[in-house]
């Protein structure tokens, strides 16, 4: 059996949005599943995630960003990223599909991980796809991530476990 090849990720508009937070931040929060960061020099990029289902029975998401330019409802924060360039990285996830016949006849579990993991060849279905990204300054790393919740961010600023990504990643 031939396997099915796809690939869900952030497109060019994402990518440009996300460029922008090389810049200054005024401020920034995760509320309700979203990363928004407002720019010191205006306007506010918002991550957020698309859900698409590549084939029945077969779900992925994906790490998208907008940018809304006159967006100033966030409040002011200090932060690591206020006045120096940051470095933006953004990264890419797999997953894959294989079915279980052991469990019924149309029985088949997703499994994903980072790119290093050899998809088994008993995959019928494989998604590359845009899953995290990590904004580092002045010595300071924090990572914006795919959340376990369906459909929402996460952000990550504990050393230890920025360090412990970066790593999976090869990155560190």
């Amino acid at each position: 059996m031939t396997r099915r090849d796809y690939s869900f990720i952030a497109d060019v508009d994402s990518l440009d949005a996300l460029r922008r937070l090389r810049r200054g931040w005024a401020g920034w929060e995760i509320a309700e599943g979203e990363f928004r960061v407002r720019l010191r020099e205006g306007g506010t990029v918002r991550a957020h995630v698309d859900r698409a289902e590549i084939e029945t029975g077969f779900e992925v998401s994906c790490l998208v960003a907008d940018f809304v330019a006159d967006e100033t409802t966030l409040p002011a924060r200090d932060s690591a990223f206020t006045s120096h360039a940051n470095d933006v990285t953004v990264f890419r996830g797999v997953t894959w599909l294989e079915k279980r016949p052991d469990l019924g006849p149309d029985h088949s579990i997703q499994f994903s991980g980072s790119p290093a993991i050899e998809v088994p060849e008993a995959a019928v279905a494989k998604c590359d796809f845009t899953d995290a990204i990590a904004i580092a300054s002045g010595g300071t790393t924090m990572i914006v991530r795919l959340a376990l919740r369906p459909g929402w961010l996460e952000v990550c600023t504990d050393p230890e476990e920025v360090g412990k990504f970066l790593e999976i990643r090869d990155f560190a």
